[in-house]
């Protein structure tokens, strides 16, 4: 026989736990999504970074609050997909900057279809105007955080 518990009220009303269960539900959503095409979130998130500029491991690491040698293996597997290459940094030759390939340029397409479809399935139970909120608030937050650390 299955039990039904109810969550306490003082966790539906604190923010901290809101966030944390749609963090999951949504993370959940695209990690699925991503692993139909055998990559994760963290591949994407670097992957996108790298097709807007190239950037160095450590800049990557730094930005996506990634530590490092995670970040050496995920990008161990972005060249294994030939999606980024690695190049030493011609100005200081200790760096490597990771940037697109073209097979990368187009594999980022189609994933970012991808985890914006599971974004959305994730989300399906929110009105636009609920979304359009929730995006502004998180957005206001990732700035606030930011301007914190580098300022």
């Amino acid at each position: 026989m299955a039990f039904l518990f109810e969550l306490p009220s003082a966790l539906l009303k604190s923010p901290s736990f809101q966030i944390e269960r749609v963090r999951r539900h949504t993370k959940d959503e695209v990690e699925r999504a991503l692993s139909d095409r055998g990559t994760t979130m963290r591949e994407f998130w670097i992957l996108t970074c790298v097709t807007t500029q190239p950037f160095s491991q450590t800049q990557l690491a730094e930005l996506l609050a990634i530590d490092a040698s995670d970040m050496v293996r995920l990008i161990d597997s972005l060249e294994r997909n030939e999606w980024v290459k690695r190049d030493r940094d011609p100005s200081d030759r200790r760096r490597q900057i990771i940037t697109p390939t073209k097979k990368g340029v187009k594999a980022h397409a189609q994933l970012s279809a991808d985890v914006a479809a599971a974004e959305e399935r994730a989300l399906d139970v929110s009105t636009t105007k609920q979304l359009k909120s929730l995006k502004k608030l998180s957005k206001a937050i990732l700035l606030g955080d930011s301007t914190e650390t580098t300022g």
